[in-house]
């Protein structure tokens, strides 16, 4: 191979999985469509290390590329946290027409040119965030009172959390488990599909299918290394992420239909809000969110999402 791009990834290499998969499939694409030029080396379940670690790690260039949910790199690049306004897209279709199209993409250009670091696109983590606890049902904004949750390191995450009164934890992921079962946190939030990865039902019995964010996910590249590759490489690279896209989202969605017939016979107790419990769970956090984004991050990226969004709604018929 004239390049060889090595990939670490925070997850296991388990076969179907959301956050796996998907890169076994790039590293076969990328491979065969550069005829062997370039060269994919995949290293698994490199956790363990903060966000800032693992951050270095691709910009030092000891690996070129890494697998980030988005509130590992949300203090390194503010924005991104517009994609977690709660309760921003209804469905996701809606999700994915503003990712893939106009703002999605200048999110990805702007982060790039301001970082360093170049997210490949904006996959699934496992679709949206639902909390989970171990102390009681949640069905209304008033039982998430008193309850500490674990979240990622992402400020609008812990607002969100703040807003329905909770206490919100910020734990690496790494140390999650431990944190639930010693009591440090009662619950956390996380999709269906990333809850089942650590086995977190043996530890929380309650779940409430709020979908308060949509979970994105990416794989973040060295962007003067990506730059300093010939271009027919770039569009290897670029066409293998877009089948790994689809291959992500695929598993994302079976992942957590099987997932959640799985802990219905498990006995966990899954609730789902009724409209008008949504409608109060949304109304105790957007406006919060969206005025603290404005302050924090600025009305253009602000505005750029919801109207994308609004768009993408019209587009789409919903």
């Amino acid at each position: 191979p004239e390049y060889v791009m090595k990939i670490a990834v925070g997850n296991p290499g388990k076969d179907y999985y959301h956050g796996w998969t998907p890169f076994v499939v790039f590293k076969s694409e990328v491979e065969s469509r550069s005829n062997g030029r370039l060269k994919v080396q995949l290293y698994p379940l490199t956790l363990g290390k903060s966000s800032a670690d693992m951050l270095a790690e691709v910009k030092e260039g000891i690996v070129q590329a890494r697998d980030f949910a988005d509130g590992h790199f949300a203090s390194l690049y503010p924005p991104i946290q517009v994609l977690s306004i709660p309760y921003l897209f209804a469905d996701r279709q809606i999700a994915w027409k503003v990712l893939d199209g106009p703002f999605g993409q200048s999110l990805i250009e702007d982060m790039a040119k301001k970082t360093g670091f170049r997210p490949l696109y904006w996959s699934e983590n496992g679709g949206f965030r639902h909390y989970s606890n171990n102390k009681k049902a949640v069905h209304s904004p008033d039982d998430m009172k008193g309850l500490k949750i674990r979240t990622m390191e992402i400020p609008l995450h812990m607002k969100i959390v703040t807003d329905l009164g909770g206490r919100p934890v910020p734990i690496e992921w790494a140390q999650t488990y431990e944190a639930l079962e010693s009591g440090i946190v009662d619950g956390q939030e996380n999709s269906i599909a990333t809850f089942l990865l650590p086995e977190f039902q043996k530890i929380q019995k309650f779940i409430v299918l709020d979908g308060h964010v949509y979970g994105t996910y990416t794989l973040l590249m060295n962007e003067a290394w990506y730059q300093n590759l010939p271009d027919d490489l770039k569009k290897v690279i670029e066409t293998a992420g877009q089948l790994s896209l689809v291959v992500n989202r695929g598993l994302s969605i079976t992942n957590e239909v099987m997932g959640m017939d799985y802990l219905k016979s498990l006995g966990i107790d899954i609730y789902t809000p009724t409209e008008a419990e949504k409608l109060q769970f949304k109304n105790l956090t957007q406006p919060s969110a969206i005025a603290w984004l404005k302050k924090n991050v600025g009305n253009k990226w602000v505005d750029g999402v919801l109207k994308a969004t609004m768009q993408a709604e019209k587009d789409l018929g919903d």
